[in-house]
This record gives structure tokens, sequence and C-alpha cells, in this order.
């Protein structure tokens, strides 16, 4: 197989712009010790080890921070599902991301307060039947914490791109317009975090009659998931309220993101997910509290389900 064949062979299973693609393909001799034309063994050999390091996630930032706080998602996988996850974070850094900025006034979140949790009961149970609140002790050890809120989501004057495509979707019932709708919103700027989260949710909605769906949805997910983590400060211990509009695409990614592996059977990564969900905003207003309990305990999807 010739250096050409190869890149093209990359583009198709990446996803990616074959152009994009030119030095990692012709640095494979040297990276891999080999030499063209490749044989078909040593292609496949080759596009496994390219699709690997296309696919390593971003360091987290450095953390220096002796308590609870947020827990990055290169943290807690080292790929990510889609090829090109990488190169869209490396672009939004290289153009620079807009940063999270003070919420409310610059108003706390005071787990203390009658807005918060520690005025009412806490014997709600999980799916389990049992109660599971130790993610809310830790909220409240934390004591005050700085309220923030996400850069805006839709960005520009017109119609967001994610209400545009529901819309279409809402005339006409074609899911395939609608995935095109959005996937055409992200890429023109991928900075489009509810687009990603609803590429991810149809995805998810497909995954019992497609086999293909759940890996594709936790691609979505995890993009969306990164691409906003770039606008959180390093050592995050803030909160985003669900009261606050711009923090809702964030929140909507970061629960699918955990439905989709544990669903997947990745319960660990599931529990991480919710807790980053239930630390970021403890009025919990999606009913992430209980989900956790269950996938801490490595409860199956299907078992959870019957429950």
């Amino acid at each position: 197989m010739s250096e050409d064949d190869l890149r093209t062979m990359l583009a198709e299973r990446s996803g990616l712009d074959r152009d994009l693609l030119w030095y990692p393909v012709h640095d494979v001799p040297r990276s891999l010790g080999l030499s063209w034309p490749l044989t078909a063994e040593q292609a496949e050999g080759a596009l496994s080890d390219l699709l690997d390091r296309l696919r390593r996630v971003l360091p987290a930032p450095r953390q220096e921070c002796a308590g609870r706080r947020y827990v990055y998602l290169s943290e807690i996988t080292d790929r990510y599902q889609r090829a090109d996850t990488r190169r869209i974070l490396e672009r939004i850094q290289s153009r620079g991301a807009t940063p999270a900025c003070p919420a409310f006034g610059g108003e706390d979140y005071d787990p203390r307060s009658e807005r918060g949790w520690g005025a009412r009961p806490s014997t709600a149970p999980d799916h389990g039947g049992k109660p599971n609140w130790a993610w809310w002790r830790e909220v409240r050890e934390a004591g005050p914490r700085p309220l923030y809120q996400m850069p805006d989501p839709y960005l520009g004057e017109d119609e967001p791109p994610v209400d545009r495509a529901l819309g279409l979707r809402e005339r006409t019932g074609d899911s395939a317009a609608y995935r095109a709708a959005l996937s055409a919103a992200v890429r023109e700027d991928p900075r489009q975090i509810d687009c990603w989260a609803h590429l991810g949710s149809e995805a998810f909605e497909r995954a019992d009659a497609d086999d293909s769906a759940l890996p594709e949805a936790l691609g979505y997910y995890q993009t969306a998931v990164a691409v906003a983590e770039l606008s959180l400060p390093s050592a995050f211990t803030g909160v985003l309220a669900w009261g606050e509009l711009n923090n809702r695409p964030f929140h909507r990614a970061l629960h699918g993101l955990g439905l989709t592996w544990w669903r997947l059977g990745e319960t660990v990564k599931a529990a991480a997910a919710f807790g980053d969900s239930l630390w970021t905003n403890p009025d919990d207003n999606q009913g992430i509290r209980y989900l956790i309990g269950q996938a801490k305990a490595g409860v199956p999807w299907s078992q959870a389900e019957e429950d």
C-alpha cells in the first residue's frame, strides 16, 4: 500500500480531512520503522497506531487544589471516542477559548442556605431504593463556593443552530435532516456545545436499533464536555447553577456522557461524570442523585432499567 492510499484510508476511518493527515502518514516509516509500500498487515497496524494517536486526550490543566474539585474528562479517560476531538480542541485553544465568568453578580452558592439541599429532606432514595447522599456531604463540607456562568453557547445574532435543527425535525419529522443540520453547525463552529449534546442525544435514542449508535453518542458527548471544559478555570471548584441558562448545554452533555458510559458498561467512568454533575450543580435539576449510587455500585444498565 502506498503513502497516498494509506492517507485515504486514514481519512475514511478518522473522519478527518485528508490534507490534515499528510504529516502523520508521511512520518510512518520513521515512527514505525516501516518502508513504502506497506503490506496489508503493516497497513492495518499503521492505521491502528495512527488512529490511537489521534484519539489521545489533551492533558488536563495543572491542578493545585487540596480539596474537592471538578474532575476533567482527560482524568477519567485516556482516549476520545472520535478521532477529530483532539484537533477540534487544539483549534479552539489556538484561537483562544472564552472563559467562564462570575454569575449572579458574583454571589456564592451556600449549601447551608434555603436555596440548597441543606433545607430539604436527606432521605430521597436512588433507583435502587437506598438513600445515597454521600455527594451532598462533600458539597456541604466544601461550604460556600463561587457561582459561574459558561460563555454564551449560541454564538451570533441569528436563531441558534440547535433551534433551527429542532424546528426542522418538528416540521418534517426527518431525523437524517436533523442530524445533518446539527453536524453542519458544529463543522462551521465547533464551540456549539448544545449541537454536540443534541447529536449525542439523537444517537443515544437510536441505540436500541443501531449497534453503532452508542459509541457515536459517546463521541459527541465527550466532544461537548471537552469543548466546554476549555472555558473552566484550572482546579475548578465553583458552581455552574442550572438557573443560569448558559450552563445548561454543559449539564445536558455531562448527563448524557454519564448515561452513555453506564449503558456501555463503564460504570466507574459514568459515576465520575455524574459526580461532576452534582459537584457543579448541587441543586441537581436533572435527578443525577438517583443515578450515581447505582453507577458507583457497578449495577449494570439493564438491571437498573428493570429496577
